[in-house]
């Protein structure tokens, strides 16, 4: 796969596969970062992350507990906001907007910059309506266009045929992995450009994995996903670019075929090998 994210502290053609190099240069930045920090009261979390992400990317962010992936992974949509303490410094950009920027319209960032939890949260309302949600609160669609978008979204995560004749029903008699699919087809009911992930396969079967794998690969270019993951051998199965993030630092960056097989930092290195937990 090739690879489509530069880290901006290094030369910008280092790493990259001999094949498809039109593509890599020509492919949009559709996200930015410039000397991001992050922190909690006096506790600074993250430290200084530079990249350029660009469109049609699949990045796995990989590291142990607690070193700051999710923090920066929440921060793109501006999830943190409303945590006691929380700040930042730098810049995150989206498309030539600043994400951090006092003005900017929050839901018409999360439309385009949409996000699964690593816990199933649908809403309290039918199948059907949590599918709508953001269709109707964006006015995106024309109510007779409705169905649709309800069938196709469902299709696309594999849960139609167990749901089509009860759409109407709750969404909490659904099993944990269905509902996370539901989410999943919620947020792409949508269209956003960026999904980010924070471990959204950790609660399915082996099945309803592979499907959800299978799918992030299918929707790319046109959507860029950013997945948090423990799991390295998934890391490996759908990104083509790694962050490893280590004690609030991003590590190191790279095409994940260079961060699993050649690593440039030892702390990467024992994490890839499994002797860093």
């Amino acid at each position: 796969m090739q690879d489509l994210v530069v880290n901006t502290e290094d030369d910008p053609h280092k790493g990259q596969p001999a094949t498809e190099p039109s593509t890599i240069e020509l492919a949009e930045i559709i996200l930015n970062v410039q000397d991001l920090q992050i922190g909690f009261g006096s506790k600074v979390v993250i430290e200084e992350v530079n990249l350029d992400l660009r469109k049609g990317s699949i990045v796995s962010l990989i590291g142990p507990t607690g070193s700051g992936k999710t923090t920066f992974l929440r921060s793109i949509n501006r999830m943190n906001d409303k945590v006691s303490g929380f700040w930042t410094k730098g810049h995150i950009t989206i498309s030539g907007k600043e994400v951090l920027s006092p003005d900017i319209d929050l839901l018409e960032l999360r439309r385009n910059v949409g996000m699964l939890f690593q816990r199933a949260n649908p809403f309290p309302m039918s199948i059907r309506e949590n599918i709508l949600s953001g269709v109707k609160a964006h006015k995106l669609a024309k109510k007779s266009s409705h169905d649709d978008i309800v069938r196709d979204s469902l299709e696309k995560v594999g849960l139609w045929k167990a749901v089509e004749k009860r759409l109407s029903d709750s969404p909490f008699r659904l099993s944990g992995g269905q509902q996370q699919l539901l989410c999943l087809a919620r947020s792409l009911a949508v269209q956003p450009r960026v999904l980010l992930l924070d471990e959204p396969t950790s609660a399915l079967d082996p099945i309803s994995v592979e499907a959800v794998e299978n799918l992030i690969s299918k929707l790319v270019p046109e959507i860029t996903f950013i997945v948090v993951t423990h799991s390295l051998a998934q890391a490996k199965r759908i990104s083509n670019h790694t962050m490893f993030f280590y004690d609030g630092k991003l590590m190191e960056s790279g095409p994940t075929s260079k961060i699993f097989e050649d690593p440039e930092m030892p702390e990467t290195q024992y994490y890839v090998s499994g002797r860093m937990g």
